[in-house]
């Protein structure tokens, strides 16, 4: 016999069913745009609420933690880079779970580069997708929706399977 659960847990258990994907969201603020620093700022996340919205123009939408550093430096650069993690890769979500160290040309310990928006491109990723903001949604509950136009983006490793929440042991959520 099924355990009576409330509507909170089903929903919680119900997108948990959903599939997820991991990936870096990367971000710079340049120094200009920051009253409180002399210097660029890099933020960085691992994210797993990602998706395509549009083909023409192709656009892409990310979900991020509205109290969260990220959420703040994609509103203030008005880009980012979505870096997306294969399965080879799936040291590196440790490395990104927790804010964003840069050290010369790394950011958490990873080179990087940067292309058409500044947003940090991982080098070690297989794909990346780099977006100009184009609209920033505030739902209730604890996400900010940014929506990307993608100005750049480029596969790397085309026989690179994508990392799936499913198969870490990490959880994003619910």
């Amino acid at each position: 016999m099924d355990k009576p659960q409330n509507k909170s847990t089903q929903a919680s258990l119900a997108l948990k069913k959903i599939s997820y994907g991991f990936y870096i969201v990367t971000t710079k603020a340049p120094a200009e745009e920051l009253s409180s620093r002399d210097k660029d700022y890099y933020a960085a996340g691992t994210v797993s609420w990602v998706s395509q919205i549009s083909f023409d123009p192709p656009l892409v939408m990310v979900a991020i933690q509205k109290d969260s550093d990220l959420n703040e430096t994609i509103q203030r650069s008005q880009s980012f880079a979505i870096n997306i993690v294969g399965k080879a890769e799936l040291n590196m979500l440790k490395a990104f779970s927790k804010g964003s160290d840069v050290e010369g040309e790394k950011i958490n310990g990873y080179s990087f580069e940067e292309k058409e928006t500044g947003s940090p491109i991982l080098n070690d990723v297989p794909a990346f997708i780099e977006c100009e903001l184009n609209d920033a949604v505030t739902p209730e509950g604890d996400h900010m929706v940014f929506i990307g136009k993608v100005v750049n983006a480029k596969v790397r490793n085309e026989d690179a399977e994508p990392l799936m929440e499913w198969e870490t042991d990490y959880h994003y959520g619910g």
